[in-house]
């Protein structure tokens, strides 16, 4: 994902958390070129879950995630939940956005040590911060 792409959906999952439709209209409107908003969000989802279930189990070398896939349970339901979104995104209309902006959200969450909607501003925060850093 470009960078661009990646504060794009972030700006979309800060709106889908917030319920702010407004928002979620506005980050709708993109270029012929650009996904649209609810495949953009599946892959953010799925890119994210890849890197927590390496982050997880102790590694951050993405060669390990075929293995992870074989025997770790987590990372098979993190898999299938990447299925899941992108599917779900392919054939889903703007509108659907904010659903699979909490979806994806969720799921972040688990990864999370209290789980709870306190943390998710302060977590959108520092992803975002981290996606100004990326060259």
């Amino acid at each position: 994902m470009t960078p661009d792409e990646n504060l794009r959906a972030l700006a979309a999952l800060e709106a889908g958390f917030r319920r702010d439709e407004a928002a979620l209209a506005a980050l709708s409107q993109r270029a012929p070129d650009e996904a649209a908003l609810p495949v953009l969000l599946a892959a953010y989802g799925v890119r994210t879950l890849d890197a927590m279930v390496l982050i997880a189990s102790g590694t951050t070398d993405p060669a390990e995630l075929d293995t992870l896939l074989q025997q770790n349970v987590t990372a098979r339901m993190c898999a299938t939940l990447g299925r899941t979104l992108t599917s779900w995104a392919a054939e889903a209309p703007d509108a659907a956005s904010g659903d699979i902006a909490r979806a994806v959200i969720d799921a972040i969450l688990s990864f999370t040590q209290n789980g709870d909607e306190s943390c998710v501003l302060p977590l959108l925060a520092g992803l975002r911060a981290q996606a100004l850093e990326a060259p």
